[in-house]
């Protein structure tokens, strides 16, 4: 805009330039045929002549050089007018995307604080979730320890009783024979044999009461 305004000036200038020193050659040119042809008349006749014509020239030049100066004003007014608006609609522009720009690093910084707020609960819902699941796991393990350990106090309980039931029946078992014996040897047949029958129903007593 300052390249063509400066143009533009110069364009004006070299045009009233070439106009003045047109108007100037044509009034020179003007006087001296009027010169010529007012010879016989007399000098003094001519020469103002001369005079008014260069008067005219001149103030025609200025009228020219003074319509430029207020047309260039003018063009002056309107470019910084226009410049004024332009640096404006910039100005305008810049905060447009300013706002833009803060509302973006808003979205932005929204976004961020949703994704630590979502990470946040992903994160305590898998804490969560793995504190029931080693809890689930130690129920589990207890409660198989615990039934692992009824049932070997079951089984020895029972081996305990098979084992006194076996001892028991192996001791009645040798006490009878040893009875026996020491029956056979003194005492006689009859006694022997009703010794013998109240013993087995003392052993038989003893085996139901067990």
């Amino acid at each position: 805009m300052n390249m063509m305004s400066g143009a533009n000036l110069r364009r004006g200038l070299s045009v009233v330039g070439a106009v003045a020193v047109l108007l100037l050659v044509w009034g020179m040119a003007f006087a001296s045929g009027g010169g010529e042809a007012a010879g016989g008349h007399g000098g003094g006749h001519g020469s103002n002549q001369m005079v008014d014509l260069m008067y005219r020239v001149i103030n025609f030049a200025l009228l020219v050089i003074i319509l430029f100066i207020v047309v260039k004003k003018t063009s002056v007014k309107d470019f910084f007018a226009n410049r004024r608006e332009e640096i404006k609609k910039n100005f305008d522009e810049l905060n447009e995307k300013k706002v833009l720009a803060e509302r973006h690093y808003q979205e932005l910084e929204k976004k961020l604080k949703d994704f630590e707020s979502s990470r946040n609960e992903i994160l305590a819902q898998y804490r969560a979730e793995g504190n029931a699941e080693r809890d689930r796991i130690i129920a589990e393990a207890e409660q198989r320890s615990k039934q692992i350990i009824e049932q070997a106090e079951l089984t020895i309980k029972r081996e305990i009783q098979s084992s006194g039931e076996r001892m028991k029946r192996e001791i009645l078992d040798s006490a009878a024979r040893q009875a026996q014996e020491i029956l056979a040897r003194e005492m006689k047949d009859t006694d022997q044999d009703h010794l013998v029958d109240e013993f087995i129903k003392s052993i038989e007593k003893v085996e139901k009461l067990h």
